[in-house]
């Protein structure tokens, strides 16, 4: 299956949606924990539903790097395009 940055953001739009605390909007540039309130746990557990979607693995160390929501989109497209599951 290939993969487009739509969908992938969708898919992770989707993930999060339930681990957002209180009714903030979510939108690319919302922060995993200062915006959401999603916590160490919830990160995690995000993390094991999108490995599960996309069928990759992310590395703890990759999720220094991710704050924001566009973050979690780019950092799963970058892993789809190594695998060649990703188009424009």
């Amino acid at each position: 299956m290939t993969w487009t940055e739509e969908r992938v953001t969708e898919e992770v739009m989707k993930t999060l949606t339930p681990h957002v605390q209180g009714s903030v909007e979510l939108s690319l540039d919302s922060h995993l924990v200062a915006d959401l309130g999603i916590d160490s746990l919830g990160v995690m557990e995000v993390v094991a539903d999108l490995e599960d979607i996309f069928k990759i693995h992310i590395p703890d160390d990759a999720l220094r790097d991710v704050g924001t929501v566009a973050d979690v989109t780019k950092a799963i497209a970058v892993r789809l395009q190594k695998d060649g599951r990703f188009g424009s």
